[in-house]
């Protein structure tokens, strides 16, 4: 377990921050920890996107750090908003190991009752957070959880022996949160609470872990799905193992046009994949891998935009170069994303290229500039230094005679390229270098 001095994390660092905060049983003994929000190695947090905050929880408790060095063997509590509940996001979570805490600002609706009993039904438990009284909304919605959360401090105290009360009488696990003082510690035992949390056993305890290399495999996965048309349904199953996966595909979902102009609450992987659209889930699996410590959207990250650049660059050559460019096209968009990877990891380019799940032309083009893919790399990068003039020669080149690295059966399918042609690839980097 890595815990971490105030300074002594440098903006330029790839660590990845979550706070845990213990639950105490009637005994002492530390059952859970609530798993909290921190954006970096400071006590201090500002939350301005709940659900944001919630699904950076996830990744890095899941992803970065791992559930076995931050909890052990206890159970995790997790602070829930709206949106999460109803998402998939919670199928990416060993369900026996969460608590989802419901927050004070979700309204407690029949739906999101139901919902949340199909959660339990998968195995979570659930729990009220910050209750201070027994409200008709709460009564009715008792039968759809398990623990109910008391903030201690804002309970008066001869309102709280009713209050706990009604709670254990519905048959509800009691937790007294925000516990400050011995005397507030001993009344939660006497009073009958059943956990108990809060700065007087322990202020939220700061645990770091290194950002890991984004799920390539999976993206890679992705790829193969889309690009051979598989079911919404399948894409949506493969996409469960990546939680930053399925971040970022429903902050792409919720940034595309929808068809009656108007914007919806996604519900589930297939809805949010129906509206971003196959190709647009191409593109943004390769993007997504650039998701960065500074936390900016990939379409505000240079390095992103270059890498998409590239790789746009590549798909429409391999589109005008090939008379029938089926997965090579793909291939070749792929491998633009990935030829700039490697920097936004702080890694050795063979190291990197070692570790991907890649094919051998990718590897090949990635590592030696070999194959019509090497080669298209290497223009990319003329255009990206200015030299169009020796982009253009090479791009002629290359369809005036084919890849010489290809077999024969591959060369017949490449054919030569017109002036129209050329500028139609290089429309890409227009505007921009020259």
């Amino acid at each position: 377990m890595t815990t971490v001095p105030l300074d002594a994390v440098t903006p330029g660092d790839t660590a990845v921050f979550v706070a845990r905060q213990p639950v105490m049983d009637r005994s002492g003994r530390v059952v859970a920890y609530e798993l909290l929000f921190r954006d970096g190695p400071t006590a201090s947090v500002r939350i301005e996107d709940e659900l944001r905050s919630t699904t950076a929880v996830v990744e890095h408790a899941v992803g970065a750090i791992g559930l076995e060095r931050l909890v052990g063997n206890k159970a995790a509590f997790l602070n829930c908003p709206h949106d999460f509940l109803f998402s998939d996001y919670p199928d990416v979570l060993p369900a026996s190991r969460f608590v989802l805490e419901i927050l004070e600002s979700v309204e407690l609706t029949p739906a999101l009752s139901r919902r949340c009993n199909e959660l339990r039904g998968a195995g979570f438990q659930l729990a009220l957070d910050d209750v201070t009284s027994m409200t008709d909304d709460i009564r009715r919605f008792l039968p759809s959880v398990d623990i109910v959360k008391i903030d201690w401090p804002f309970v008066q105290r001869d309102a709280l022996p009713g209050l706990i009360g009604q709670f254990k009488r519905a048959g509800k696990v009691v937790l007294a949160e925000k516990v400050e003082r011995a005397e507030d510690a001993e009344l939660a035992l006497q009073l009958g609470c059943d956990l108990l949390q809060g700065y007087y056993f322990a202020k939220p305890q700061l645990v770091s872990g290194k950002r890991s290399m984004p799920p390539v495999k999976a993206i890679l996965h992705v790829f193969e799905l889309v690009g051979n048309d598989a079911p919404l349904g399948s894409i949506a199953r493969a996409l469960k193992g990546a939680p930053m996966l399925i971040t970022q595909l429903l902050r792409l979902a919720n940034s595309s046009k929808q068809p009656n102009g108007k914007s919806e609450r996604i519900s589930s992987l297939k809805q949010a994949l129906s509206i971003a659209g196959s190709r647009r889930l191409m593109h943004w699996c390769g993007l997504l891998l650039y998701a960065n410590a500074a936390g900016l959207p990939v379409e505000e990250d240079p390095l992103a935009l270059l890498a998409q650049r590239r790789a746009r660059f590549m798909e429409k050559a391999i589109d005008t170069l090939v008379e029938v460019p089926g997965s090579l096209a793909a291939t070749a968009y792929l491998t633009g994303v990935l030829s700039l990877l490697h920097v936004a990891c702080r890694m050795e380019l063979p190291v990197f290229v070692n570790e991907l799940p890649v094919s051998d032309v990718i590897r090949n083009a990635l590592l030696n500039g070999g194959g019509v893919l090497g080669e298209l790399l290497s223009i990319a990068v003329l255009l990206e230094e200015g030299d169009a003039q020796a982009a253009i020669v090479r791009l002629e080149r290359l369809g005036g005679s084919g890849d010489s690295t290809q077999s024969p059966e591959q060369m017949k399918s490449f054919r030569s390229l017109t002036g129209n042609d050329i500028r139609d690839i290089l429309q890409i980097y227009q505007g921009r270098l020259w």
